[in-house]
């Protein structure tokens, strides 16, 4: 099934003219089309709720969408998500915004300004996970990397067919694309931006309070994939500064998987406050 995208216009400061985004989600029990990118002026959303069962508070949607504070949108669009400055006021803005819903704050890896845009975006989604009590994804898989990059290099959600399903023992898994400033502004984004809001929603599948597809990027980041053995993803990137990212998240029977990077090893780096050795700290120095 292929759905077309609407258009809509959304405005966020003086960086709403320099940014197009894009936020697609595909959530599937069987292979599906998905939904190209129409280029609009300022940020929009596409999504499709995946379907998963928010059953407890930390699982809950937000109420209504939470203005970035600080609003790090100009700073990142001079002057890139790796940018000092951009990462600093990003991360306070997804922490205030975790503090509203009474969730910890989000502790990034030491080497986190160092690692490629397709492992911070892998790192953020599991503290998004962890912080509410979901299992962590594994580890990513260079097929599904693979697969993300060539949907981030199309400007679509990924997807998966029925051969690709088949080898990985894939149940259910779920997609999301965004245009934007780097993995933690489309966290912000998929995250915290993602219902309806009078003034112009950028979530083009939440047009009222009650439309379906309201919070269905956020769906997908926390999909509990109940039942199935592992999960795996796979992210990817048109470009070092992430300004086109696409992830897929994949629930499988099978239990093992050759992984290129895993979430251990973010662990091993500090990710979510864990204990960072002499060794790791000195090679994050110098990385």
């Amino acid at each position: 099934m292929t759905q077309q995208p609407s258009t809509s216009r959304g405005r966020r400061g003086l960086a709403a003219n320099l940014i197009c985004v894009l936020l697609s989600v595909a959530a599937l029990m069987t292979a599906m089309g998905t939904a190209k990118a129409t280029a609009v002026t300022g940020p929009v959303t596409k999504a499709r709720a995946i379907g998963a069962s928010h059953t407890t508070a930390k699982l809950r949607d937000p109420r209504r969408n939470v203005a970035p504070s600080p609003d790090y949108l100009d700073n990142c669009a001079a002057n890139g998500s790796n940018n000092r400055t951009c990462l600093r006021q990003a991360l306070a803005a997804i922490n205030a915004a975790r503090a509203d819903e009474g969730i910890r704050p989000m502790v990034l890896p030491i080497n986190y300004a160092h690692m490629s845009i397709v492992r911070q975006t892998f790192v953020v989604t599991n503290l998004e996970r962890i912080a509410r009590g979901l299992r962590p994804i594994k580890g990513l898989t260079s097929r599904l990397n693979a697969n993300a990059r060539h949907a981030a290099n199309s400007q679509e959600d990924p997807s998966l067919v029925g051969s690709v399903m088949s080898l990985l023992g894939v149940r259910s898994y779920g997609s999301v694309w965004a245009g934007d400033f780097g993995p933690l502004s489309s966290d912000y984004d998929w995250m915290y931006n993602d219902g309806y809001s009078a003034a112009g929603s950028v979530n083009l599948d939440c047009r009222t309070p009650s439309s379906s597809g309201c919070w269905g990027h956020r769906h997908v980041i926390l999909g509990q994939y109940s039942g199935l053995r592992t999960l795996i993803a796979g992210v990817g990137s048109s470009d070092a500064a992430g300004s086109s990212l696409a992830e897929i998240v994949v629930g499988s029977v099978h239990s093992s998987f050759h992984y290129v990077y895993t979430w251990k090893q973010a662990l091993s780096y500090g990710a979510a406050g864990h204990k960072v050795t002499a060794a790791t700290t000195n090679v994050a120095a110098g990385a």
